[in-house]
């Protein structure tokens, strides 16, 4: 059994992680901090978490528990995580990892000297349609891959509605730091290759007191493939993306929602387009949340390296590090 102390009990704990938490046999939530007590006496009462804390330090303090899943305000990860380590705690880190590229190496730093293991959320790489068209990449269904175009918008976030994902001290910047990171998890994921530079448009510019609300960016990864992404907090609702190969093109339609075996929320679909022919593909999926905690709780206790690690934590924010600069200087970074 491996033993999870939550760190932050807000939204996405609440309603998507400790639901599909309670469907691994292997995964127990056993204690639990946040600094808002209402919020953590209503989420410990609604899933029977024991021990209670009203300090993070307090929180590490407890023998039975195994792994630190941080669910906190982007600012207190690096901070949290490397307390977590130096007291010998294994950790799951929500993404993004820190907020820069610079937390994340003295991060990894920690938990390398201290021998503990540092996991990262990035959960849609482990639903079923990223895995059915990873594999239809590899066995070249529309060819050899050429392009890839990524939307994650979220209109309507804003202070009021999304918090202190709003609040550059607390976020360190909008979509770019909410959004970004599964999409470029999910470049390299699907394609085995790295990106190599980017070339950025950045509205507003980011500073201490507003963050970006809409970024596009072109991305070079390794072999000659191109990308693009938008992301925005002021755009209308969507998450689809396109793979194009030089036989035809995959379109994933929503399929990066989470809970999607809760009654009214759908997988999304898959379709295959070869000139004027579309065919939809159907794909096995369970809910992702939930095989993410599945395999991160296998490789503790069977002593293998986790499924998504720190150091792909690091590769992500270095490009989000490498965006903002290109959006603030007009040109294109090499990462």
């Amino acid at each position: 059994m491996v033993r999870f102390g939550f760190c932050g009990c807000g939204g996405f704990i609440e309603k998507a992680v400790l639901p599909m938490m309670m469907r691994v046999e292997k995964a127990e939530a056993a204690a639990a901090f946040d600094m808002n007590p209402a919020t953590l006496e209503r989420v410990c009462g609604k899933y029977n978490i024991g021990k209670k804390s009203s300090a993070f330090d307090e929180l590490l303090t407890h023998q039975d528990v195994d792994v630190i899943y941080v669910a906190s305000p982007n600012v207190f990860h690096k901070e949290q995580v490397i307390k977590a380590a130096e007291a010998g705690k294994h950790v799951f880190c929500q993404k993004p990892m820190g907020m820069n590229a610079m937390e994340c190496e003295e991060m990894l730093s920690v938990c390398e000297k201290n021998n503990v293991q540092l996991g990262m959320g990035f959960c849609y790489r482990f639903q079923g349609a990223q895995e059915t068209v990873k594999r239809m990449i590899a066995e070249e269904t529309v060819g050899k891959v050429t392009y890839l175009h990524f939307s994650f918008n979220l209109g309507g976030y804003n202070p009021e509605t999304a918090g202190w994902r709003c609040d550059p001290k607390l976020s360190g910047g909008g979509p770019l730091m909410d959004l970004a990171p599964h999409l470029i998890d999910l470049m390299s994921f699907l394609t085995d290759k790295r990106v190599e530079s980017v070339m950025a448009y950045v509205k507003p510019e980011w500073n201490e007191t507003s963050i970006e609300l809409d970024v596009e960016t072109v991305l070079e990864l390794a072999g000659g493939i191109r990308a693009s992404m938008d992301i925005s907090f002021v755009r209308g609702n969507m998450h689809n993306y396109t793979i194009v190969g030089n036989k035809g093109q995959i379109r994933a339609l929503g399929t990066m929602c989470w809970n999607n075996q809760i009654p009214g929320i759908g997988k999304g679909k898959l379709f295959i387009e070869q000139g004027m022919e579309s065919e939809e593909i159907d794909f096995f999926t369970e809910e992702h949340l939930e095989k993410e905690l599945r395999l991160f709780c296998n490789a503790l206790e069977n002593g293998t390296a986790v499924p998504v690690s720190g150091e792909d934590g690091l590769y992500v924010q270095k490009i989000i590090d490498a965006i903002y600069e290109s959006g603030r200087t007009g040109r294109r970074v090499k990462i």
